[in-house]
């Protein structure tokens, strides 16, 4: 049995929904007769998260009233705890509650999931800001990026057809919940400490990995490699210093 610390949610299982085999085929299938939505790698990021079940229990994006409980007293609607929303937005006006429509990531054309819409709406970026990053400043990049959403957001659950490139571009690096959590069973682990790195490996950093390593069972360097920002370090030079 598991001595590591249950998935969030009340349900206390991981909920991943990148389909699989046959179902997964049926769908693929089915998302090229569907309208597309343009999606941003913010966005596909998110789906790729709730497709390997890194954000259970959500099982889509969010509703106005998750938003709202979300921004003002960070839970959801069903009483869930969750820091920070996690949503899709378009400017399509065609799109409405009821549409199936096919998530397109507009950086790399890949079709990431199908979602079934249950509500559009809007909101007020201002106040998602300043109860997120406690800032409406633009030069700020979290505040940037909700002040560029569109118009509208969409709700509603999906199914997750694709990871992208991450599982071949970072073989071996890429893990599902499922599989970092069989790593610390294996190994015994109970208290593990997670060191998350967007650069590579400073003295500090080693540092601070090398106290955990002392104090705790083990050490899971969790690094980020996805969409860089203007003036980071290619992600295969970072993954290669801390390696």
């Amino acid at each position: 049995m598991s001595a590591l610390v249950k998935p969030h949610g009340k349900e206390e299982k991981l909920i991943p929904l990148l389909l699989e085999g046959q179902e997964l085929q049926s769908e693929m299938d089915k998302a090229k007769t569907l309208k597309q939505v343009k999606i941003t790698s913010r966005e596909t990021s998110d789906l790729i998260m709730m497709g390997i079940g890194a954000f259970t229990p959500l099982t889509g994006f969010m509703t106005k009233a998750d938003w709202q409980g979300v921004c003002d007293t960070f839970t959801m609607a069903d009483g869930t705890f969750w820091p920070i929303p996690i949503t899709l937005s378009t400017d399509d006006e065609e799109v409405k509650a009821g549409d199936e429509v096919a998530l397109v990531d507009v950086d790399t054309g890949t079709t990431i999931a199908t979602m079934q819409v249950t509500e559009k709406y809007t909101i007020d970026k201002d106040h998602e800001c300043k109860a997120v990053f406690t800032t409406t400043d633009i030069e700020h990049p979290g505040v940037a990026k909700v002040m560029a959403q569109g118009k509208y957001n969409l709700a509603g659950p999906v199914k997750v057809i694709s990871e992208s490139f991450y599982p071949e571009q970072f073989k071996g690096l890429y893990h599902r919940p499922v599989e970092s959590r069989k790593i610390f069973d294996d190994m015994g682990w109970k208290r593990v400490a997670a060191l998350q790195l967007r650069n590579p490996m400073h003295r500090s950093h080693e540092f601070l990995a090398k106290i955990a390593v002392e104090t705790m069972d083990g050490v899971y360097i969790h690094q980020l490699v996805g969409k860089l920002k203007e003036g980071d370090i290619p992600a295969d030079v970072r993954v290669n210093a801390i390696q």
